[in-house]
């Protein structure tokens, strides 16, 4: 892979819309709840509007991935943007018309919610027809960079900022970045490097419901039976489950163990999102020095031992330096096999394939937070850490043998080396 190619104009266009929609997002995740505190003090009512937010991935996901793999990728991003921006125009109308209720709240979480379910995938999908195979994991990298700034850094303080100058401003915001990238995508125009009616022969001549639920099937299936494909599943679950512990019991770590008061806790936030983009940033130089193979295993001891460490440390600065690392070894992670997902997958599955994975992270997430929120109630955040992160490197060590020569081989040099996903033997099969 030659890191010095340069991208070229469609991928910047779709990175710039992309980028702009991850500002809005983190607009979104600070403007919503606070609208709710200004609408009632019920912390479950609250909170509720953040959960609205969430479900439309575990309810629609996969289904949305069919959509994913039937129409047009940039239409369907735009038109995901647009839809969004529509949503959140009403709610700075209601507070204009001071009509903002909880329901209301509810109901635009919740349709916020539907379009990023439908957005996120697409936006994996489209990205091999932006840009050549062997730039794949430059452009990952890119975009993971976009991801990071605009929500973590450019978004939740945009955010925070324009809500204490009054109330709709962060909505109107959230508007306009939405609407402006929806016009970037289109602007595009049919640009993409291959027609996308690369789709089964069935799903054209068809649209029966017998066929729809045949495409979601196929989707699982083919994350189910290929080994590569399978075993990546699982340890992102397992992966997303260990974060999803970890956030839930991260205020309590700070305030209680640490002592860090508001103040430190946001370092602490700050620092984690440093890492993560440093690790956007070093993700193709790590690959391309240590191979796939040596990333993976890298990445998944640099994340748990991390985690583990954060056990026997009371001190504000080394948990900052802990928590950057375990973010820059996750994007090194995510830029990895996002960018294997897009070059062995056939682009009429990618959809699919991709809403799975969406899917099992969301789910694993809720469970991670539940199980130790339980287990922190019967001990303590740092057991937690201990045994969370104990769990990661187990079950990295049971899974990544198994991916070894996959990983070293469907790494994208070029679209001859690219091998596909029926070239990997099924992790159920019955056969060697």
């Amino acid at each position: 892979m030659s890191s010095g190619q340069k991208q070229g104009r469609p991928f910047w266009v779709f990175w710039g819309a992309v980028t702009a929609t991850n500002v809005g997002d983190g607009i979104r995740l600070v403007a919503l709840p606070l609208l709710a505190t200004q609408v009632t003090e019920n912390p479950t009512l609250i909170a509720l509007v953040t959960v609205f937010t969430y479900v439309p991935a575990l309810l629609f996901g996969q289904v949305a991935g069919v959509f994913v793999d039937r129409v047009r990728k940039r239409r369907l991003i735009a038109f995901s943007q647009a839809g969004r921006a529509v949503v959140l125009a009403v709610v700075a109308v209601a507070i204009a018309l001071e009509a903002l209720d909880i329901p209301m709240l509810c109901a635009a979480a919740f349709l916020y919610g539907v379009g990023e379910a439908v957005s996120d995938p697409a936006s994996h999908a489209i990205l091999p027809r932006l840009v050549a195979a062997d730039n794949l994991g430059r452009a990952n990298s890119d975009l993971q960079s976009g991801q990071i700034v605009g929500e973590m850094f450019v978004g939740r303080a945009l955010g925070g900022i324009l809500f204490a100058v009054a109330q709709p401003l962060p909505i109107l915001a959230n508007v306009l970045v939405l609407a402006a990238a929806a016009l970037a995508l289109v602007s595009l125009g049919e640009v993409e490097g291959a027609p996308e009616t690369a789709v089964p022969h069935r799903v054209l001549r068809q649209g029966r419901l017998r066929d729809f639920f045949e495409e979601l099937a196929e989707g699982i299936r083919v994350v189910m039976h290929s080994r590569l494909l399978s075993v990546m599943s699982l340890l992102l679950a397992v992966w997303a489950g260990v974060s999803g512990a970890f956030w839930g019991v991260a205020a309590i770590y700070a305030l209680r163990d640490l002592q860090s008061g508001e103040i430190g806790f946001g370092i602490m936030l700050a620092l984690a999102a440093v890492g993560s983009l440093a690790g956007s940033r070093i993700a193709i130089q790590v690959i391309r020095g240590l191979g796939a193979p040596g990333a993976a295993a890298i990445s998944v001891f640099v994340s748990g031992v991390s985690i583990i460490a954060l056990t026997w440390t009371r001190d504000l600065w080394l948990a900052s330096v802990l928590l950057a690392s375990n973010g820059a070894a996750v994007t090194v992670w995510n830029v990895m096999t996002i960018t294997i997902r897009q070059a062995t997958v056939e682009p009429h599955m990618l959809g699919r394939v991709s809403s799975t994975y969406l899917v099992l992270a969301r789910i694993a997430l809720p469970v991670g937070a539940g199980l130790a929120g339980l287990l922190a109630t019967a001990t303590d955040a740092p057991t937690v850490f201990l045994v969370f992160g104990g769990v990661l490197l187990v079950v990295s060590a049971v899974l990544l043998p198994m991916l070894w020569k996959a990983f070293g081989e469907s790494w994208p040099r070029g679209q001859v080396s690219a091998k596909k996903i029926e070239d990997y033997p099924s992790v159920f099969s019955t056969q060697g």
